[in-house]
């Protein structure tokens, strides 16, 4: 099947938890690599100052909470001309069976990384799909192709966002809309203080996800350690699954 390569230069995008981390890591370099214009959406507009000075016109900030249905709906009736959907916006709660928090945090990233995914997508379907190319870029995680139990339920709603991509995928795979899946390890965020691993940056990782769509890749892995865990997986899903079982 021919990739569907997609051009940034030019483009409109809207960037889900645009304010920080790797949504704000793309968000530049959208806007560095030539796009004419990001809706950067945030739960408050507050937190996009520094993004719309930096930019200017060129950056929409857009108040965009994936919990609400009205926000998304009015986000939906303002960007209109999008044609790069970003579903960065997520949460990281942690929470397993014998450490505790197991219902709570579920229902956390379920409502957040999975439900809020979904909504945001389906409000903009229409509006890609009349586009001449277009993207829907999500941000699942190494998590959500092998459980990591110490964050087993993040993991859950990651491997949720995964199917999810693959499901959209198939049901768009004769339309002009690459359905692209991003697989990070751990990042230098706000979200993944705390985790004792080796982590990328977000700048890094944000420049290799621009790169995959460019490239018309479905699935990217974006840092060194996704990268690893990707070749892991080809050969023995089995083994990753053992690996991260290790992570505590």
């Amino acid at each position: 099947m021919e990739k569907k390569k997609i051009s940034i230069q030019g483009k409109v995008a809207l960037v889900s938890g645009s304010n920080r981390g790797i949504g704000k890591a793309i968000t530049v370099e959208l806007l560095e690599n030539g796009a004419k214009k990001v809706y950067a959406g945030a739960r408050k507009i507050s937190s996009l100052e520094e993004l719309k000075t930096k930019y200017g016109e060129r950056l929409v900030p857009i108040e965009l909470d994936v919990t609400k249905d009205d926000s998304i709906a009015n986000a939906a009736k303002i960007a209109t001309d999008v044609e790069i959907l970003v579903n960065n916006a997520g949460i990281f709660a942690m929470g397993n069976f014998l450490g505790g928090n197991l219902l709570e945090s579920l229902k956390t990233n379920l409502d957040i990384n999975v439900w809020g995914l979904v909504k945001l997508t389906n409000a903009f379907l229409e509006i890609l799909t009349k586009q001449e190319s277009a993207a829907i870029v999500s941000i699942s995680s190494v998590a959500g192709l092998a459980n990591m139990p110490m964050a087993l339920t993040y993991s859950v709603s990651k491997a949720a966002v995964h199917s999810v991509v693959q499901g959209l995928r198939g049901e768009l795979k004769d339309s002009n809309i690459l359905v692209a899946g991003v697989y990070p390890g751990p990042i230098e965020t706000d979200m993944s203080k705390g985790l004792e691993m080796e982590k990328d940056s977000p700048e890094n990782v944000a420049r290799n996800i621009i790169q995959g769509i460019v490239e018309g890749k479905e699935d990217i892995f974006p840092d060194v350690m996704s990268k690893q865990v990707a070749e892991g997986y080809s050969t023995s899903p089995k083994a990753v699954e053992e690996q991260f079982a290790n992570f505590v």
